[in-house]
């Protein structure tokens, strides 16, 4: 809308004459906005006005009592059109069809209100055929521009498009024609949303924000909902959130609102919990709130929990059976339910009900896609194109879901259709630029027995050298392992920048992982720009390929992440995580799921650290399973997966057991390893929520861990007097409680008592409480006073409470090399590779530790090691070249030096490289290439 007139004749119309794809993005707030004013009483007494102010406050209960006292005034019609959102926004919907009768008998004039109620009432029960006739009977006033917009919709979701672009359109014209103007803020809210509908979304956008700068600060709750809906459709959450806090201070307990500050919870970061709590706090309010039912049927699915997933289904659809949203999630719960017959039939009941909902795949697609089934996306979106060919995001997840399965080609080909369609979808816009001008002109790829390879050009000479090699090793132990040969050849794409593997991944310029795997394709981080075990990632994703395939993508979640963890510990000692103390802690906390549930661990995750807590107890659970039952089960599991068969019949037809009895087996057998924690102190770390701690120390005065699980939550929040207070009362409970001690100890040492603290410290020792945790912190207090004999007494107790953390080892190693004991720091090295294989520094030192004194054997096994985990890094190679030589091995000496010469390194560094380069070729007998590294080390100055 830059123009004052919308010349259009169609949406596709609309949005071309309006976008330019050079400038494609999200839509966006054109400036910010100052939050609206906090909301205040109205200085007006009469009823009306104060039930207005209250509706508008989403106070409904005061709204209603203002608004039937009105309407048995002067003022009656507008009370009853104002009574009926309350029963609207409270999901009392026969009660608004029944305010919408009675205002309309009040005369001509409440016609349109009185249609535009009762066409909502009754379209919120699915009741669309009647909706539409009461939109009808106003569709030809001038007035009635809310009741057509309203008609608009309900003509959409009887898949009537066409026929809705009629009333639709009498909005756009009424702004062209000026009947409505720069400062009609409700008029432009609806051109807003009437070129939404039409898929035009920048003219969407630039109403919107001529909406905004008429309202002013009297912030209209719709605009704001509308906002949030386009930013959400277009990838764009951060927005989305922004607009729909500000409704919330408008209006806190406005249902819809909250509904979709849940969707906007999911989208960021998959926060189950708290859009769970939204969509709770909207059927407080609303309990016919069709969309909450959906946010939390969504969440049970994700939670494999699709039974609990069906019953808020049925719940919903008590409201509105025929809710297109709702019964699409039916037929994603019986897609991933592997009930053909019952999917089929779940589709055709939604199609019978909206030929044209093609929304129906992309909500399926986005469960599928959680599961892995990239495949059958495809082919969803295949099926949804042809229902709507104009759909773009059906054609943007087709695009995007076909490059996940191999298709390049096809994919592009989609992407660049949905583009021509919306670019403003973010996700396309990124992937076309990335495919279009980043990877053509950064990127090469080559093509292996049984893998091909994209390579950053500047990384491919180094990459080459390695990354084949290992992934073929891979491919030749499981297809043995697992008796599977995957589909092949697999892409492997390594990325050098963290937004181009992020948009290869999900069209998205952020994300936290390494790697990811779409079961014929993986990407990953190359480890140029950072520091992590690339081998490790490799294997761990090459291992879900043989785990999706086999399962044909119904593996769960916890299993196959389990079972990747597992592959590479068994490979490589030092490819394991070490959580043990994590894991302990999360049991005794009872925050760890049973097994058959174990996926949950992933989805309700309180903090980043509980998702690696959540692979690790995966892959101890696949420990347990081979130990116990042998390797030779879990093949099978993923065949019986494949089959289509659910987790307990999985579990009771492979392992002879239930799924209540293998999570049994597997608490007895973690509790056994992990028995060293229970005969020490191992402090709290969690606290409930701060309202529901503090309710909880209220209701329980005399409970001293109830004291100290709010003095928890309360340090959490950084309220450290407030803590030290609750703390204070927990130790007049109990005087010796070691929670309340040690919390009261890390209390005085941040408030630089160091002395009071180490007290505090001692006497929990002295009390028989001294642990792993207890020695670290004695170690904290004393390098603050740099005592470093101290703290060398405190991290060799700590080691000793728990030999499987590399924190207190890598700081003796770090004492050792300060005070010059070369083999009190091997001694610590030694034993630090053994439980951290992601640091090339550690490596690096031990290496030259080693080759130091002549070790060089040894040094070739750290060389082996370490390698993964600075595959780029000159020094490395350098030093295991060094190391390999030392030992006589002169062919893999040679090509570890010449792979440190083609690392990125200052003269002198690549100097002292040629030389040993040169002192290798001589003993190979190859002496050109003596000479040629000598000539070169002479000219770099090595």
């Amino acid at each position: 809308m830059g123009s004052r007139r919308l010349s259009v004749a169609s949406a596709l119309a609309l949005v071309a004459l309006s976008c330019a794809p050079a400038k494609a993005r999200p839509a966006s707030r054109t400036a910010p906005r100052a939050a609206p004013p906090a909301a205040t009483s109205p200085p007006a007494r009469d009823p009306l006005t104060l039930g207005l102010a209250a509706l508008r406050e989403s106070r409904y209960a005061e709204a209603e009592k203002q608004l039937r006292a009105a309407a048995r005034g002067a003022k009656r019609a507008a009370a009853l059109a104002a009574l009926g959102e309350v029963e609207l926004e409270t999901g009392r919907y026969a009660a608004a069809l029944t305010t919408a009768q009675e205002l309309e008998r009040t005369g001509a004039k409440a016609a349109p209100a009185a249609a535009w109620l009762a066409g909502a009432a009754l379209a919120r029960q699915g009741k669309l055929v009647e909706a539409e006739r009461a939109l009808r009977r106003v569709e030809q006033v001038p007035e009635a521009r809310r009741a057509r917009l309203l008609l608009g919709e309900v003509l959409i979701e009887q898949g009537q498009r066409a026929a809705a672009e009629a009333p639709l359109m009498t909005l756009i014209e009424d702004y062209n024609d000026d009947r409505i103007g720069e400062d009609d803020a409700e008029g432009l809210t609806m051109v807003g949303r009437a070129a939404a509908l039409l898929r035009a979304p920048q003219d969407a956008n630039d109403a919107f924000d001529k909406a905004e700068r008429a309202a002013g600060d009297a912030s209209r709750v719709d605009l704001l909902l509308y906002r949030a809906e386009l930013f959400l459709d277009k990838y764009d959450p951060g927005h989305a959130e922004e607009v729909l806090r500000d409704a919330l201070k408008i209006a806190p307990q406005l249902a819809a609102a909250h509904v979709l500050m849940a969707e906007v919870k999911l989208a960021q970061a998959f926060d189950f919990d708290a859009a769970e709590a939204e969509a709770n706090q909207a059927l407080a309010v609303n309990p016919a709130s069709v969309g909450a039912y959906f946010v939390k049927a969504g969440i049970r699915i994700r939670d494999e929990d699709l039974d609990g997933a069906e019953r808020e289904i049925a719940t919903g659809a008590q409201v509105n059976p025929r809710s297109l949203t709702l019964l699409s999630l039916r037929a994603a719960v019986r897609f991933l339910a592997d009930d053909p017959a019952g999917f089929e039939a779940a589709k055709r009941a939604v199609l019978a009900l909206n030929g044209e909902y093609s929304r129906m795949y992309v909500i399926i697609a986005e469960y599928a896609d959680w599961e892995h089934r990239y495949d059958a996306i495809v082919s969803m979106m295949r099926e949804a194109v042809r229902l709507a060919p104009d759909d773009a995001k059906a054609l943007a997840l087709l695009g995007l879901n076909s490059i996940r399965a191999g298709d390049e080609a096809g994919g592009l080909d989609a992407l660049r259709r949905a583009f021509q369609k919306d670019p403003f979808n973010v996700r396309v816009y990124n992937t076309l630029n990335l495919y279009e001008k980043t990877i053509p002109r950064e990127y090469l790829s080559q093509s292996g027995k049984h893998f091909t390879y994209r390579f950053r050009k500047d990384e491919a000479l180094v990459l080459e050298r390695y990354v084949p090699a290992l992934l073929e090793l891979e491919w030749q132990k499981l297809t043995k392992k697992y008796g599977f040969i995957p589909e092949h050849p697999v892409g492997v794409e390594l990325y050098g920048e963290r937004q181009n593997f992020a948009i290869r991944t999900d069209g998205l310029p952020t994300t936290a992982i390494q790697g990811v795997c779409f079961g014929r394709t993986l990407a990953a981080m190359s480890p140029a720009k950072e520091t992590f075990n690339l081998g490790m990632t490799l294997w761990h994703e090459v291992s879900h390929v043989f785990h999706i395939q086999q399962s044909k993508a119904h593996v769960p979640r916890w299993f196959t992440e389990g079972l990747a963890e597992y592959e590479t510990l068994t490979e490589r000692p030092e490819w394991s995580r070490h959580m043990d103390l994590d894991l302990y802690r999360a049991l005794r906390a009872d925050r760890l799921p049973k097994v058959g549930a174990m996926t949950q661990a992933f989805t309700r995750a309180e903090e980043l650290k509980d998702v690696a807590v959540a692979y690790y107890a995966s892959s101890q659970i696949l420990v347990m399973l081979v130990e116990k039952h042998g390797f030779e089960k879990l093949p099978k599991m993923l065949e019986l997966w494949g089959q289509g068969k659910r987790t307990p019949e999985v579990i009771r037809a492979t392992l002879g057991m239930s799924t209540g009895e293998l999570d049994a087996e597997f608490r007895e057998w973690v509790t056994a390893r992990l028995a060293r924690y229970g005969a020490q102190f191992v402090p709290r770390t969690r606290a409930a929520p701060t309202e529901q701690a503090r309710a909880a120390a209220l209701a329980a005065p005399k409970d001293a861990d109830a004291q100290v699980g709010y003095a928890l939550a309360l340090l959490r929040d950084g309220k450290g007097p407030e803590a030290a207070e609750a703390i204070a009362k927990a130790l007049v409970l109990d005087a010796k409680h070691p929670d309340a001690l040690y919390l009261k100890a890390r209390i005085a040492s941040a408030k630089g008592d160091e002395a009071g603290a180490e007290a505090l410290l001692r006497e929990l020792v002295a009390a028989s409480h001294d642990g792993y945790v207890l020695q670290m912190a004695l170690a904290e207090l004393a390098e603050a006073r740099g005592d470093d004999r101290a703290m060398k007494a405190a991290f060799s107790a700590a080691s000793r409470f728990d030999s499987s953390q590399s924190e207190p080892i890598e700081a003796l190693a770090d004492l050792a090399r300060k005070g010059g004991d070369k083999d009190g720091e091997l001694d610590a090295l030694r034993r630090l590779v053994d439980l951290d294989g992601h640091d090339p520094r550690v490596y690096r030192r031990l290496m030259g530790l080693l080759i130091e004194k002549r070790l060089y054997a040894e040094a070739v096994l750290a060389g082996e090691r370490g390698l993964w985990s600075g595959l780029e890094q000159l020094e490395l190679h350098r030093l295991f070249g060094e190391a390999l030589l030392g030992a006589g091995n002169l062919r893999r000496a040679v090509f570890e030096l010449e792979t440190a010469v083609l690392c990125k390194g200052d003269a002198n560094a690549k100097g002292a490289v040629y030389r040993l380069l040169a002192v290798a070729y001589t003993r190979a007998k190859n002496p050109a290439g003596a000479a040629r590294a000598a000539a070169e080390a002479k000219r770099l100055g090595g």
